[in-house]
């Protein structure tokens, strides 16, 4: 194997005043040191789930679609529309995880195919997203575990808001769901809600606002008098990073999103694929989206530690200030006043390829034909 050549501190020090172009320059300094902070680990050291959109609108290529994604990598499928529920008919439901972003339908229709099959409901791993109160109530009583209903920060990402108010509004939304669970014991009650942010291309606000929510969440159980248990949290891609232009420069952008997820202590994510503001993203896009994240976990190995990123100065001190942002959010919206947005920094930031370093060649799109 290659060995690079020994470097001494003497010779280490002259490269870095070349570099620093003779500038006094202190290598004892360091540009953020160690800061403890609270801890926001995940349930279990493993790799978070890969979950998959079902997008196709029709049955036999939504089925396709999801056969596909199972057999190479996913762990976990999104139902997106209810009408193509029964597709999940044509699924061993005990093999992979299951998320309904379909509402209320989706996630009846969900209950639904879970019957047709000889399954238990409590060995199965489903996030539906119930609206209503009284069908997680149904849902317990057939012995499904949940989570049953869901905080999404996203809808409030792509109407600008900032950080911190997209984890208030997420907690707030979950907060208002746990009031209506009255008929759930305390340690159901604990593990009914889950939690979904947008991830951007920014990588440490990222894992900083994916740590705050942990940490946050278990302040709101705290505060309820529910035992500790930690949150499902979930991410995709944000919408607003992607590009339409040149969108094949989204690939480092979704890529970069997921990584920054995964050290924040997501336990699931949704990687868009580049194409997927384009229309219908096809095979080839469905598997860049799925491999860049088992590229992560599986050459990178950066699942291993849990909470990596609790003490580093370049995070923590962006952890804090979003917890606290986020917390007054929260209180604001219990008090029952209404949030304003600004613009996101992801909408006004240079987007490469489309507003700096612009391609003059114009690549093919990667969507379904026809659609």
């Amino acid at each position: 194997m290659h060995q690079f050549p020994p470097v001494t501190r003497e010779q280490w020090l002259k490269k870095a005043l070349l570099a620093t172009k003779s500038k006094p320059f202190d290598p004892n300094a360091v540009l953020q040191g160690r800061i403890e902070g609270p801890r926001a680990e995940r349930e279990e050291i493993a790799p978070w789930q890969i979950f998959q959109r079902i997008d196709h609108p029709l049955p036999a290529n939504a089925l396709a679609q999801a056969k596909d994604d199972l057999a190479n990598g996913a762990d976990g499928l999104i139902l997106t529309d209810a009408r193509i529920a029964d597709v999940l008919n044509e699924l061993p439901l005990h093999t992979f995880a299951l998320r309904n972003e379909a509402g209320d339908e989706g996630a009846k229709a969900t209950i639904a195919c879970v019957q047709r099959q000889p399954i238990d409901p409590a060995r199965l791993s489903i996030d539906f997203g119930f609206r209503d109160a009284a069908l997680v109530k149904q849902a317990v009583s057939q012995g499904f575990a949940g989570p049953f209903m869901r905080g999404d920060g996203r809808p409030f990402h792509a109407l600008g808001a900032t950080d911190a108010q997209e984890i208030g509004a997420a907690l707030a939304e979950a907060v208002a769901h746990l009031r209506k669970l009255e008929s759930l014991n305390d340690a159901q009650l604990a593990g009914a809600v889950s939690v979904t942010l947008a991830a951007t291309q920014s990588i440490f606000t990222t894992i900083a606002k994916f740590r705050a929510v942990r940490i946050l969440w278990r302040e709101i159980l705290k505060q309820s008098g529910l035992p500790n248990q930690p949150l499902t949290l979930h991410g995709e891609t944000s919408r607003l990073c992607l590009a339409t232009e040149d969108a094949h420069t989204n690939i480092l952008r979704i890529a970069t999103s997921a990584f920054s997820a995964g050290l924040g202590g997501a336990d699931s994510f949704s990687t868009l694929p580049h194409s997927f503001s384009q229309g219908i993203a096809n095979e080839f896009a469905r598997r860049i989206a799925r491999n860049a994240q088992l590229l992560l976990q599986h050459e990178s190995q950066v699942w291993r530690v849990s909470d990596p990123a609790a003490g580093a100065g370049a995070i923590e001190t962006r952890t804090q200030p979003i917890c606290e942002e986020a917390w007054a959010v929260l209180k604001k919206i219990e008090r029952g006043e209404r949030l304003t947005f600004g613009s996101n920094h992801s909408r006004v930031a240079p987007q490469i390829g489309v507003t700096s370093f612009k391609n003059g060649v114009v690549h093919p799109v990667d969507v379904e034909d026809g659609l």
